[in-house]
């Protein structure tokens, strides 16, 4: 067996999710009404790796998400009717989007229902913890 060298930095990955809004609470976007740059804190703890989208609605939206650089993923808003999105069949993100410990997720959000629109996304991906290696 090859020892182990001092100061190795492994990872360990551990499944995980992320909230918007946080807990249990969905937030409400009134008819027509936009949101810009909201935010996703990431842990400080680990680094994520964002793999797939999920959410729950009441109505039509559309979308766009940042990476961990603060890049647009797309071009343009896209609409939640183009994301499937149940628990079982995640909009899954090929390959997966790093973001840094201690980073955020920013996205923009607008209702296309032109109704009250109750929303909560959840990111499914990993939690990537540093471990030193002792000697």
């Amino acid at each position: 067996m090859t020892p182990t060298p001092p100061n190795l930095i492994a990872q360990a990955g551990i499944p995980f999710e992320y909230c918007y809004p946080v807990g249990s609470s969905l937030f409400t976007l009134s008819a027509n009404q936009q949101l810009l740059n909201l935010v996703i804190n990431i842990f400080t703890q680990a680094d994520f790796l964002w793999r797939g989208l999920t959410f729950v609605s009441t109505g039509a939206f559309s979308i766009r998400f940042q990476d961990g650089e603060q890049y647009y993923l797309s071009d343009g808003m896209v609409p939640s009717v183009n994301l499937p999105h149940s628990a079982g069949d995640p909009f899954p993100w090929a390959p997966q989007i790093p973001y840094p410990a201690g980073g955020r997720v920013v996205f923009d959000i607008t209702d296309t229902s032109g109704a009250p629109n109750t929303i909560q996304l959840v990111l499914t991906g990993e939690n990537r913890y540093r471990l030193r290696v002792a000697a």
